[in-house]
């Protein structure tokens, strides 16, 4: 019985010596390794090729968690389960449920429950005696520490409560373990050898002990200097180190255990030449000494992002292997920033065909196998909301075809489906004209397919709600939905596609899901629970059951974490992302327990796990073994920013490097970008980007293009680079479309409207995708504008057709009896399929409930309106149409194509006096309104003057006037404090906000006629005008002449042959107007604008702009734009 330590630095052969001692005894002695879980595979490895793959009888690589199986199965004892991470995490967020109330720091949280877990298994590792912890907890005078104390020994008694007799903790095993193994002859009188551990635990310290007491011979490596301890801490990088030896020798001589002379290790073998050498020696050496050659073996890269960052390591590993034969398996890449890294490597080196193990951990919870079964959970917790049914179809393990899934979406979206009218009844929601009775059938029947299973999942858990029962119901519906076949033929496509690594992921994460599902059985059985209940905890069990890996082949670059760096053996080492706050970490949280706890804690006999001093020393070691682990070269690289464009500043270890190393040459691509030919993927994205330069007028090396002919000719490249190319010359200016396309776009004859032809001039291109390829918005379960202005219209074309049926005067009608008409259009209007819409949730029915009110206070007005004129309506909903009222607008344009107009007028109002019959169209708007002349020249505003201008010619009609009347809500402008406004000013206010907008003829007889109450000095409350005290009228009254309404009509008719040929013609050019008095332009509010990307100054991208121009500038151009048409 003794104890041999075997130390010496990083690089000096520790782990080799051991294995050559073990070389010399194989099959001799009983002889055992013991080496952390991470290390083991590599360990196996290693002892074969020394032995030279002979029989192994007595030798053996270990772990301490396998040593405590073996042992519990030779001696036995007390037959309890073990309980894993998962189960330990599930029954502590159980626990902490119920104790919530009970607690002052901690609340339900999963973060909790991870810091829960840790605080036990700290408190078992160093063997903290509970009930003096408790003790002290009642007697320490920090009130915080108090509490902290209380929350976590409440939380302790609970689980050990929970466990006792029934479930073994893992941290528990080793205790075991301590407890069993004298009894043990599997470790008597062996050899052990201990080694590749940076420190040990209370209880591994313990087993050690026991080890001491019953094997023939303990050799343990430790990595360090020499044994003694230095006063100046902060300067010893091994302080840690040297007090493990210490406790080690402290332990032997407890128990007069012989001491063998320390084996010290002082040649660096590792090191292949005198700059890591040199390194090592004085890496964390203080004073360091400087290098003064310029080091070829140690590189330096600052890279302008961390994507160009691995982008240039795939370059020097793809040299190392190819110039300098190098194997994948020699290189290793080290960080401290897994989380970051690991997705651009994964996509990086792919690209250039390095195969790459990266050593970390996948949560379970981001599987898409866990997806679709938390999915279903959410349906029945959520009641069918719309995200969790979509995230279950999604999934891709429901029998229903892609297309079908988004079509049922967007019904779903169209008609808001959520909760029970998934299951209670059938659909019908057809919208007006949007869905047929073949499809909505079709939709019925996926929507049962869908229901079924679920609901017969829902039904059974009602009737037992305990975990036992919802976990069996679980299992039997992935049974019922094929889960597992489903995944079987997942596998072997991806097998069949080369997908090895997602295929594994597939086949291990369905085991791990039904080994939780027994976990969960096991820990809470018949307990009561619910949906809600169920999905917290198996979330918690999720994320504690990580997806491990290793590697798929034997030749790969092995990518890892600093702490947890599985190299070995390693002729070039990659450390990257060298950066401020990760090189070394800043350490920021301290834990539950923190510094000013621990030490308080340590000082009364309770020494828990190392505070953040110990960490910070912990980690500079380990960045130590990081710096000084490569055999031949190093390579470092650091980001000046990441890949938001946030500034990264350089670690202080960069410095120290470029201090030691005065010499070091760094290297960047911050200004110059060298592309190089390294593989076909990534030599083949320099080309693109070289070609790109050549277009904007840079210099390019020659043999970029016989890189391009070398593409050009390769069969499976060469469509690629004619895509790309095209990319290269891309612009946003569409091209003219064919005649023969627009022939087949918009037929012989241009069927169109002046809304659609207002459309085009405010951006061709928009007109051209929503009513030439006809691109339509996903609908959803909104009231637009359209909805509510269409409800409007059609109610107060109803009101006017029941009144005129009924013989009712307009001028007679009473509010009172206008109101009542209107509920009951209303009422029988809402009860229509198509207009669904407006009471389908309580937030509809409150804005329908407005919106009736406001339409009943519009026809109010609207009727007063028509009491105090001469003016009568002989016309409501007036079309323009083949079989209607009036004849479509008939166009020919200059080349003689043919042009049909169809519209509706919502009303015309007739007056006649001797000097004839008159006219004025009205249109009903839901948004203020009125006519801006410099919006008429520019083709945005034709659609009343279109209109007058048919029926005027259609029935020789004098032309009086085009206005809006706005179905808008009123807001009073009290002004006043509203107890003193009177219902006079009320009234007022409202006649004015109801008041049109609009052009008026500019004859005081038709003036009269359209509001009989106007007086000399007053301003109308019906129409735009206001008349001086003198009798003529105000300049801001919006009038014109008979003549200028002559012009109006002409310019317009002309305008709209232009518009036309245009569109016939093919024109389609990206060019929204720009209004320059309001700065309102199209693109604000165009749902196209992510297909155009039109941005001003780019590709030759700019405005149609539209000027403030005066009333008679603007009808001087109208006259010069006549002439020129004639």
């Amino acid at each position: 019985m003794s104890l041999k330590l075997i130390y010496g630095k990083s690089g000096s052969g520790k782990s080799e010596y051991c294995f050559k001692e073990i070389a010399k005894d194989i099959n001799k002695e009983k002889i055992y390794l013991i080496v952390p879980n991470q290390m083991a595979l590599m360990a196996e490895k290693k002892l074969m090729e020394i032995t030279n793959n002979v029989s192994l009888i007595n030798t053996e690589v270990i772990t301490f968690n396998r040593m405590a199986f073996r042992v519990r199965n030779e001696i036995g004892g007390a037959k309890k389960t073990n309980l894993s991470k998962s189960g330990k995490a599930m029954l502590l967020y159980d626990i902490l449920c119920k104790q919530k109330d009970s607690l002052n720091f901690l609340g339900k949280s999963s973060e909790n429950v991870d810091i829960i877990g840790n605080s036990i298994t700290e408190f078992k590792k160093h063997r903290i005696d509970i009930n003096k912890l408790r003790e002290e907890c009642n007697n320490t005078q920090d009130v915080y520490l108090k509490l902290k104390l209380n929350d976590m020994i409440t939380m302790y008694e609970e689980f050990e409560s929970s466990i006792q007799n029934r479930f073994l903790d893992e941290n528990d095993v080793l205790d075991i373990l301590n407890n069993q193994i004298v009894e043990s002859n599997q470790f008597k009188d062996a050899i052990i050898y201990i080694d590749e551990f940076v420190g040990f635990t209370t209880q591994e310290y313990q087993i050690i002990a026991k080890l001491l007491q019953i094997a023939k011979q303990v050799n343990i490596t430790i990595c360090t200097d020499n044994l003694m301890q230095n006063e100046e801490l902060d300067k010893d990088i091994f302080y840690a180190s040297k007090n493990t030896g210490i406790k080690l020798i402290n332990i032997a001589k407890e128990y007069g255990i012989e001491i063998e002379e320390d084996v010290k290790l002082k040649n660096l073998y590792r090191f292949k030449n005198e700059e890591l050498k040199h390194l090592e020696e004085n890496f964390y050496k203080i004073p360091y000494k400087k290098y003064e050659e310029e080091p070829k073996n140690i590189k330096m890269f600052l890279a302008n992002n961390q994507y160009s960052e691995i982008e240039h390591i795939a370059t020097q590993i793809v040299k190392l292997v190819r110039n300098e034969e190098y194997r994948y398996k020699d290189i290793s890449v080290i960080t401290k920033n897994l989380s970051i890294y690991s997705s651009l490597i994964k996509v990086i080196f792919s690209n250039y065909n390095i195969p790459v193990f990266i050593d970390e951990k996948r949560e379970l919870s981001e599987n898409i196998i866990v997806k679709f079964l938390i999915s279903v959970l959410e349906i029945c917790n959520k009641n069918w909301s719309y995200e969790s049914v979509f995230n279950y179809l999604k999934t891709g393990f429901v029998n229903i075809e892609r297309e079908e899934i988004f079509k049922l979406e967007n019904y779903c979206i169209r008609w808001g489906i959520k909760g029970n009218k998934w299951y209670k009844e059938d659909w019908n929601y057809v919208g007006k004209d949007e869905y047929t009775k073949e499809e909505v059938d079709r939709l019925n029947e996926l929507r049962r397919m869908i229901v079924k299973p679920i609901r017969n999942l829902q039904e059974k858990a009602k009737k037992d709600n305990t975990f036992f029962n919802l976990t069996k119901i679980l299992y039997e519906f992935l049974q019922e939905m094929k889960l597992e076949e489903t995944i079987k033929l997942k596998i072997n496509k991806l097998e069949e596609k080369g997908f090895i690594e997602l295929a594994n992921e597939y086949e291990t994460s369905f085991k791990v899901l039904i080994e939780l599902f027994d976990e969960i059985v096991l820990v809470f059985g018949e307990e009561k629970t619910n949906f809600d209940k169920y999905i917290s905890t198996l979330k918690i069990g999720l994320k504690n059951t990580g997806l491990g890996k290793i590697p798929a082949t034997q030749d790969e670059v092995i990518v890892g974490d600093v702490s947890r760096s599985r190299s070995h053996k390693v002729k070039a080492v990659f450390i990257i992302g060298i950066n401020d706050g990760e090189f070394p970490s800043v350490y920021k949280d301290e834990g539950f327990f923190n510094d000013k706890d621990r030490e308080y804690l340590k000082e009364q006999g309770f020494e828990l796990a190392n505070g953040s001093l110990e960490n910070l020393y912990e980690e500079n070691f380990n960045i130590y073994k990081a710096f000084t682990v490569a055999e031949e070269k190093l390579f470092l690289s650091y980001a000046s920013s990441d890949n938001e464009g946030r500034t990264l500043r350089p670690s202080i270890l960069i410095t120290k490097m470029k201090k030691i190393y005065s010499n070091l040459q760094e290297t960047s691509d911050i200004i110059i970008q060298e592309k190089e030919i390294i593989t076909k993927n990534n030599t083949f994205d320099n080309l693109i980007e070289k070609l790109n330069d050549y277009q904007e007028g840079k210099d390019v090396e020659d043999i970029w293009f016989d890189v391009l002919n070398y593409y050009e000719n390769d069969a499976l490249w060469k469509s690629r680079l004619l895509k790309s190319l095209e990319g290269i010359t891309y612009t946003n200016i569409p091209e003219q479309i064919k005649p023969e396309f627009v022939k087949k776009l918009y037929g012989e004859t241009l069927h169109t409207t002046i809304s659609r032809l207002e459309r085009y001039r405010s951006c061709p291109f928009s007109f051209y995708l929503e009513y030439g390829l006809k691109l339509k918005e996903k609908k959803s379960l909104k009231l637009d504008p359209i909805d509510t202005g269409s409800f409007m219209h059609e109610v107060i074309d109803t009101f006017f057709e029941n009144v005129s049926n009924k013989k009712i005067s307009i001028k007679e009608i009473e509010n009172a009896d206008i109101e009542k008409i209107v509920k009951q259009i209303v009422e029988e209007k809402l009860n229509l399929t198509s207009n669904y819409i407006f009471k389908s949730i309580p937030k509809f029915i409150i804005l329908t409930n407005r919106l009736c009110r406001l339409v009943t206070l519009s026809i109010i007005y609207i009727v007063q309106g028509l009491k105090n004129t001469d003016f009568e309506v002989v016309g409501n909903e007036i079309e323009f149409k083949n079989g209607k009222e009036y004849r479509p607008i008939e166009i020919v344009t200059k080349d003689g194509k043919k042009v049909e107009i169809t519209g509706k007028i919502d009303r015309i109002d007739l007056a006649k006096d001797e000097t004839g019959k008159y006219i004025r169209i009205i249109d009903y708007k839901s948004s203020a309104k009125d006519i801006n002349l410099n919006e008429v020249l520019a083709g945005l505003q034709l659609q009343l003057i279109t209109y007058l201008d048919a029926v005027c010619q259609d029935k020789d009609l004098i032309p009086a006037g085009i206005l809006y009347f706005g179905l808008v809500e009123p807001k009073i402008d009290k002004g006043k404090r509203a107890k003193d406004i009177t219902e006079e000013e009320i009234e007022q206010k409202l006649r004015e906000h109801f008041r049109m907008n609009g052009l008026v003829l500019a004859e005081m007889n038709i003036i009269n006629m359209m509001d009989n109450k106007l007086k000399d000095g007053e301003k109308s409350d019906v129409i735009p005008v206001k008349i001086k005290k003198d009798g003529t009228m105000d300049k801001t009254s919006k009038v014109v002449s008979r003549k200028e309404f002559e012009i109006l009509q002409k310019y317009v008719k002309n305008t709209l042959a232009q518009i036309s040929k245009e569109i016939l013609d093919g024109n389609i050019d990206i060019k929204p107007y720009y209004n320059v008095k309001t700065k309102r332009k199209p693109c604000e509010y165009c749902k196209y604008n992510s297909i155009c990307n039109f941005k001003k100054g780019f590709y030759g991208n700019d405005y149609n702009y539209i000027d403030n121009m005066e009333k008679a500038y603007i009808l001087e151009c109208m006259k010069g734009d006549i002439n020129e048409s004639k």
